[in-house]
């Protein structure tokens, strides 16, 4: 329209300015409208329109040269400009913003490009990003989807998302810290790990059944060490850490450390001893009751090896036994023998089964056997044993009672007495429910085994504990149940799938959609999945089935990138053959030159169109694509939408910074 403009305006001028001759001013022109006046209308048309084409033309040469040359094929100023940014703070409901959507499936820029937006019913269902080394996971995935989901409802604490953060490289917390402060919620921030401020048991929640936690470790140390053919040694694990875990939460603290199974493990005086301190409170005999005055009078005899308690109203007891009967009958002391209290018919049978399991299995197996068992364990627990990890994952157990002056504000957790600065990490239940953000930073590089293990078990009991929120919120339906986010970098550290699992990660994202859980976790690629999970197809299938938003970063692995291809799915698409033949009525060869020939002949060709199913996204499209270039499966919580090339929005630059801009000024 401005080159139409342009060429009216020059013809215009051109008119008043220099008017074709009128008749008799030349004789050339009077000698052609004469002769042929059509060609004299022409010539005239073709005065006036001159300036104009020349115009139009100049104008298309320099305006080609500088996109060719010196724009460097950058679209014209209005092309590719974003719309608004469809979130804000204080939406009704959690979403994410995945990146930019132009050309579904080609690299190209259009002229109205729009947002990949996740809702929030999508965002329970769970989002997995795929991505070689330095492709962009963590700016540009973890770290935008991170600031989205912590920045809602920021102001409100009764619905501000909670979020447990694990993470092998010791950068993502620190970030995660300086997003929940611009947000203004640096308070909800907690740190776990060495040297830090809070201890955490990870055996501390009764809640958590003792052979999913004997399972778990089990599971670990067969992921850590390798796993044998034989399933013999698994069970044995997991019977050997179960009853000592039982044993000890019988107990009156009901407090069991790792510190506790590595030693009862490795000393059978110890788990002996044990089991005798728990019978007595489980089972308590017949006490003997003599006065005071008795007593002082024959302390020294009376008081070798023996332990009497006050009994009040002037008078001591202690366990009955016949020699003391009989050494009290000889020093001539009254005495009364009083019957226990009832136990308790379940921790009684709870006890038979220890003393069931230790006397008829455990004592039962060949010695070398049982070194065996305990050498496989002690590999694993003797880490727990050293004192910069007990001292915050092996706590002491709690106090029973809390001075009156001592009691801690409402909402803090108390401090450990004689453990100086370091605080006891309040329950799980009571960190999601308050909002807060606990990121578990132990990086892999100090001690890998010991950072998978710790992340492995508080993914599991924080999860568990999501689970029991229906239950709760249908017990109290006024509590607001707020967004519970799990963030997870280097996923395949973490991760823990198998149908024989109790508590693998495919059953706890599924069940705990309703506790409106949005996990988000980061990998490598899927074989880095298959490594950890083992070679069965069945393992990692059954977890990203749970996974229904994948997102696919620039693939290093041509595995990876087939199987991500066959989750995209085939499209039909019309295929063009051609068929060309050649007939002749004497067919000969050449004496010369040696080519087929013949006399008078035909030549035909044909062309046919076929519908052929082929994927919608090849595997070489997965290993070319640049960085913050994504191929998305994106699933709205209702339907799975078709895969999609997706642009995402990097943490360092603006929203409003189209990526095509800024891919042509060099900043990503």
């Amino acid at each position: 329209m401005t080159r139409l403009l342009v060429g009216v305006m020059v013809v215009g001028v051109w008119w008043v300015w220099w008017p074709f001759p009128p008749a008799g001013a030349d004789p050339l022109a009077d000698l052609v409208a004469v002769r042929s006046p059509r060609l004299l209308a022409a010539v005239r048309a073709w005065h006036y329109l001159a300036p104009g084409v020349f115009v139009i033309g100049v104008w298309s040469v320099v305006v080609a040269v500088h996109r060719v040359w010196f724009g460097g094929g950058a679209s014209g100023s209005g092309k590719g400009k974003l719309p608004h940014w469809p979130l804000a703070a204080e939406n009704p409901a959690p979403a994410v913003v995945v990146g930019e959507v132009h050309h579904p499936t080609e690299v190209r820029e259009v002229a109205d490009p729009s947002w990949l937006t996740l809702p929030e019913r999508g965002l329970y269902t769970g989002v997995a990003i795929f991505g070689a080394v330095g492709s962009g996971k963590t700016s540009g995935c973890m770290r935008p989807f991170a600031q989205q989901l912590l920045n809602w409802q920021a102001q409100d604490p009764r619905k501000r998302t909670a979020g447990l953060v694990l993470e092998v490289k010791g950068d993502f917390c620190h970030q995660v810290r300086g997003i929940l402060e611009e947000a203004g919620r640096g308070e909800d921030y907690i740190e776990l790990g060495l040297g830090g401020r809070w201890q955490w048991n990870p055996l501390g929640d009764n809640n958590l059944d003792s052979s999913s936690l004997a399972y778990t470790i089990a599971s670990l140390i067969n992921q850590l060490y390798g796993r044998g053919k034989d399933p013999f040694w698994q069970q044995a694990y997991v019977d050997l850490v179960r009853w000592i875990i039982e044993l000890h939460r019988m107990s009156p603290e009901r407090w069991v450390t790792l510190r506790d199974v590595y030693r009862c493990t490795l000393s059978s005086d110890l788990f002996e001893a044990k089991l005798v301190e728990v019978a007595a409170l489980v089972e308590p005999p017949e006490t003997v009751r003599i006065g005071s005055a008795d007593f002082a009078a024959h302390a020294p005899a009376l008081t070798d090896g023996r332990d009497w308690d006050d009994a009040g109203q002037d008078a001591v007891r202690t366990a009955a036994d016949p020699e003391l009967r009989e050494q009290l009958a000889e020093l001539d002391v009254a005495f009364t023998v009083e019957e226990p209290l009832p136990a308790d018919p379940a921790r009684v049978a709870q006890l038979a089964a220890v003393r069931l399991w230790y006397e008829n299995d455990w004592l039962k197996l060949d010695p070398k056997l049982q070194s065996s068992i305990v050498k496989g364990l002690s590999v694993f627990l003797s880490v727990f044993d050293m004192p910069d990890v007990a001292s915050v994952f092996c706590p002491p157990p709690p106090e029973r009672e809390t001075a009156p002056e001592q009691t801690p504000p409402k909402g803090a957790a108390p401090p450990t007495a004689g453990v100086g600065l370091l605080r006891r990490l309040p329950a799980l239940d009571e960190l999601i429910d308050g909002g807060k953000v606990l990121c578990l930073n132990m990086p892999a590089g100090r001690n890998p085994g010991l950072s998978r293990a710790l992340g492995v078990m508080l993914k599991q009991a924080w999860l568990q504990t999501l689970l029991r929120r229906p239950a709760e919120r249908a017990r109290r339906p006024e509590r607001e149940q707020r967004p519970a986010v799990f963030l997870c970098d280097e996923y395949q550290s973490f991760a823990t799938v198998g149908e024989e699992d109790p508590s693998g990660d495919e059953k706890m994202f599924a069940l705990t959609r309703q506790s409106r859980l949005i996990p988000i976790v980061a990998t490598q690629s899927i074989s880095s999945l298959r490594a950890v999970l083992g070679q069965s197809d069945a393992a990692w299938r059954a977890l990203l089935q749970t996974l229904r938003t994948r997102v696919f970063l620039s693939l290093a692995d041509d595995a990876s990138a087939q199987s991500a291809s066959t989750m995209c799915g085939q499209v039909p698409r019309m295929k063009a053959s051609y068929t060309v033949s050649e007939q002749t009525s004497r067919a000969a060869v050449s004496v010369l030159s040696g080519s087929a020939g013949g006399g008078t002949g035909s030549v035909g060709a044909s062309k046919a169109f076929s519908e052929r199913r082929e994927p919608l996204f090849h595997p070489r499209d997965f290993t070319v694509l640049d960085n913050y270039q994504a191929i998305v499966i994106p699933y709205d919580g209702r339907r799975t939408l078709d895969a999609c090339r997706v642009y995402l929005k990097p943490h360092f630059l603006p929203r409003d910074r189209p990526y095509w801009r800024a891919r042509a000024a060099g900043e990503i």
